[in-house]
């Protein structure tokens, strides 16, 4: 991707608002990627998975989608490796993917689930800053929901990879809903 548009995107991923859906997430996934030799769809997903990160809208993953077809068709990606990347952007919201592209992205994604425990608490204290709008109660009920969905699921994890994270993580969604 040409400077410009890595610049944009970082200056995104530094807006105040943001402490855990960051910089710091987009270097996260990008670092752990390599382990699973992204393609330049993958990695462009990543990049625009949360570009768009607003805590009060239902909409951050279309929105961010819409923005990557935007920007990546701007500087001539081929229409269908811009779809794929929306695609990607878009199973994001639900991490259950809609092609094999999506799921090392959906992975690394949710790979933060399966942190020693003290760094997933603290990663919750780092989204707790992003929904300072929301009242505690409220916050920490809908974490509870939150986490006790994804453990209903039959699984989190879609590669080999993230196979490997799935009994950790788990395990912190299970104690985090104590």
């Amino acid at each position: 991707m040409p400077e410009d548009l890595l610049f944009e995107l970082t200056r995104r991923y530094c807006e105040p608002h943001r402490d855990y859906h960051d910089l710091r997430h987009i270097a996260d996934m990008l670092v752990r990627g390599r382990e699973l030799a992204l393609d330049a769809v993958q990695v462009a997903a990543v990049w625009f998975h949360d570009a768009i990160y607003d805590p009060r809208s239902a909409t951050n993953e279309v929105d961010s989608a819409a923005l990557a077809e935007r920007s990546l068709a701007a500087i001539g990606w081929q229409p269908d490796a811009v779809a794929k990347v929306a695609a990607i952007v878009r199973d994001t919201k639900g991490h259950v993917p809609s092609s094999p592209a999506a799921a090392p992205v959906l992975d690394l994604d949710l790979a933060s689930l399966a942190a020693p425990w003290a760094e997933f608490t603290a990663n919750t204290a780092r989204i707790r800053f992003e929904y300072a709008h929301v009242p505690e109660a409220d916050f920490v009920a809908g974490r509870r929901r939150f986490f006790a969905a994804m453990l209903q699921r039959e699984r989190l994890f879609w590669t080999g990879w993230g196979q490997r994270l799935e009994a950790t993580a788990r395990a912190n969604l299970a104690r985090a809903v104590g």
